[in-house]
């Protein structure tokens, strides 16, 4: 009995072993072992058929079929493409299992590799990067793979870049390990590029990554080649214009975003120029008497960016410049498009977009706590004087403002602190912030404004005194300036604009005046100035009033404290007021050897039945912020004691004066030698003895010593 039974074992094995096509009872993987998976089978065939037309479900029947009888890689792949398009956790899973056993199957096939790949990016990593570099191993040609490969660790870069770990309570730098990721990035992206000199992807990538690294000269020739060959879009030409910015290159920057908007449809063009600004709106007084409408938008925004122009000099706005640059550097670094966010909409992007980019940055990983809470990712932004922090709880891009957890709450923020309030009361007062950033370095340049009556009726005139800034550090012996003086309404609506070229001598120290006649009103001025050698600049922009003199009662105009006043003929350096020439000072400190005069002039005096006017002029002196000092009276012994007055008349400092003049032009001389240095008040009160009014002006000075 026990024979019969091992011979009949026996013969089932033998039978086992001699039939390749025979399953093993009760199994559900029916494989014929002589098939070696490559062999496209007719039940593959069926379900490629069904696919293209269609019938999805008919299709996967056919390719598990075919995997259940053949095993075939081409079936898992399209099964695994099947459960990829149906984004669930589950079909997912499914499709990572096929995706690798096509791999498997046929380790040669770049097809099935990339799928493999590609899927493991967001949750195998190293996987994912293991599969690329097996790929370029297989063949070194493929480029696809060095820019996955490039754009991970691009992506690496960018998130540990200017980041801490906490060890131990410690903050420990993960810097050197950013850097790392970046020049494996770099050499990825590069070696697509040497297979292909135009690689559309590799250029954007590379543009990108030196933007985070803070090397924006890299990128524009890689992107200016796309530009040559024909190859740009908006894309192109917006990093070009972030890039350009960076470099403080302002023209090739504006005709780059220039380009950009041009080649926008209208949904992102709105997007870009309205949407991205509108936000501003809600705080700002801008719109204190206006509703924003679509009819009136682009007029009201166009309105806005020229009352923040900040160098009217050039053919560019720099504020709307720097507003662009915001806005691309959100868009390329803060958008989250699995939550359908652009990156200027984002609590990064507008923050980003009202206060630029920050002094520092800080990045915290994410780490686990003993009692099972989780310190997730937090950035925090230094300004100056403010601190700004952000939290990504969910890890899925969007960071937003950080908000103090509760006691129940797992998930914690890594700084203390309700940063949702403090933001929003930070809109409230300080709407943007705009450091002027110009294409050459920032210049200082002194300067005054002095105002008297025209002659010109209901007009007034305006000498602005300035001084050529030193020039020591520049290689030239006479340099070119282009200078512009521009006033504006309260509305910011022109009312006067020149613009001049001007050479001068670097030794020329002397000071220079500009003369213009102007309307009396109250709105704004700007003086600028751009050095043609090295484009550096210089601009003021402040409210003003141009002031309106009086024409029938007495007026008198600004308090000028000059270098000399002289009845003479002088040169270029001294202005003219009728026969009077007079050499201003711009800045308002002196020395010891600093003669100074004070020069002004009083208006509509009345005269008496003899012809003459009678009036007092005061002269006080007095520390300022202080109203009486002790020793003002050695001030009243070292005056020079005389008062000049227009034609060749001249009389006596005393209490009381008569001239012959209505409009008398006064000057004279100050000692200022027995005073102490530091802060001084000037101020003249002249008063009509004849019509009883009265008027003052008065000047700071400090003096030096």
């Amino acid at each position: 009995m026990i024979l019969a039974k091992t011979n009949i074992l026996f013969l089932l094995i033998l039978l086992f072993i001699s039939i390749p096509a025979l399953c093993i009872p009760l199994s559900t993987n029916c494989i014929n072992t002589s098939y070696d998976g490559k062999e496209k089978t007719d039940l593959y065939l069926k379900g490629i058929e069904t696919l293209n037309s269609g019938d999805l479900l008919s299709a996967e029947k056919y390719f598990k079929e075919s995997i259940r009888k053949y095993g075939d890689a081409a079936s898992y792949y399209e099964l695994a493409k099947i459960n990829l398009k149906k984004d669930t956790f589950l079909s997912r899973n499914i499709a990572y299992e096929h995706f690798r056993k096509a791999a498997l199957l046929e380790p040669e096939n770049l097809e099935y590799r990339y799928a493999f790949a590609d899927l493991m990016k967001d949750f195998a990593r190293r996987s994912s990067m293991k599969q690329y570099k097996e790929i370029i191993s297989l063949d070194s040609n493929q480029i696809n793979a060095y820019l996955s490969l490039g754009d991970m660790k691009a992506n690496d870069f960018k998130e540990f870049n200017k980041s801490v770990r906490m060890e131990s309570g410690v903050l420990m730098s993960v810097q050197e390990a950013a850097n790392k990721d970046f020049k494996e990035s770099e050499k990825y992206l590069l070696s697509a590029l040497s297979k292909d000199t135009l690689n559309y992807d590799a250029i954007i990538k590379l543009g990108l990554l030196y933007e985070r690294a803070g090397k924006p000269e890299k990128g524009i020739p890689l992107l200016n080649r796309l530009v040559r060959n024909k190859k740009d879009d908006k894309d192109v030409h917006l990093l070009l214009g972030l890039l350009y910015y960076k470099i403080s290159k302002m023209k090739q920057s504006h005709d780059e975003y220039k380009l950009a908007i041009n080649m926008m449809d209208k949904f992102e063009k709105d997007d870009f120029m309205v949407n991205s600004i509108l936000f501003f709106f809600d705080q700002s007084e801008f719109l204190a008497s206006d509703i924003i409408n679509d009819e009136n938008v682009d007029e009201i925004i166009e309105s806005f960016w020229k009352t923040f122009d900040p160098l009217f000099l050039t053919e560019y706005n720099e504020r709307l410049l720097e507003h662009y640059s915001r806005v691309a550097y959100a868009n390329l670094n803060f958008s989250v498009p699995s939550l359908g966010l652009y990156g200027w909409s984002t609590d990064m992007g507008q923050t980003m977009i009202r206060y630029g980019d920050p002094l520092n940055r800080t990045r915290i990983r994410p780490s686990m706590n003993p009692d099972g809470t989780v310190n997730v990712k937090t950035e925090l932004w230094n300004y100056e004087g403010i601190n700004i922090a952000f939290t990504d709880a969910f890890s899925t891009g969007n960071y937003q403002y950080s908000w103090p957890a509760s006691d129940m709450d797992k998930l914690r923020p890594q700084v203390p602190g309700n940063y949702v309030d403090f933001v929003n009361d930070l809109n409230r007062n300080v709407v943007s912030y705009y450091n002027p950033k110009f294409e050459g370095p920032k210049i200082d340049v002194p300067y005054s404004i002095i105002q008297f009556k025209s002659d010109k009726r209901n007009n007034t005139d305006l000498y602005l005194n300035y001084l050529i800034p030193d020039m020591e550090n520049l290689n030239s012996d006479s340099l070119n300036y282009k200078i512009g003086f521009f006033h504006f309404d309260k509305k910011y609506l022109e009312n006067f604009r020149t613009t001049f070229d001007f050479s001068v001598s670097r030794y020329d120290r002397s000071p220079k005046n500009l003369f213009v006649t102007l309307q009396p009103d109250s709105g704004y001025i700007a003086f600028e100035m751009i050095r043609n050698i090295d484009n550096g600049a210089f601009s003021s922009h402040r409210n003003f009033t141009v002031k309106k003199f009086n024409n029938i009662r007495q007026d008198i105009s600004d308090l000028l404290i000059a270098g000399d006043v002289s009845t003479e003929s002088k040169d270029k350096d001294y202005f003219k007021r009728n026969d009077i020439y007079v050499k201003p000072y711009v800045s308002n400190e002196f020395k010891k050897e600093d003669p100074v005069y004070l020069y002004y002039e009083i208006y509509n005096l009345e005269k008496d039945s003899q012809g003459l006017t009678n009036f007092e002029q005061s002269l006080i002196i007095s520390e300022y912020g202080e109203s009486e000092k002790s020793g003002l009276s050695k001030f009243f012994s070292s005056i020079t004691n005389f008062l000049g007055i227009t034609g060749e008349q001249k009389i006596t400092l005393k209490s009381n004066y008569k001239t012959l003049e209505k409009n008398p032009q006064i000057y004279f001389q100050l000692d200022l030698n027995n005073f102490e240095p530091g802060e001084y008040q000037i101020k003249i009160v002249i008063k009509d003895n004849i019509a009883g009014n009265e008027k003052e002006i008065d000047r700071i000075i400090k003096w030096l010593k």
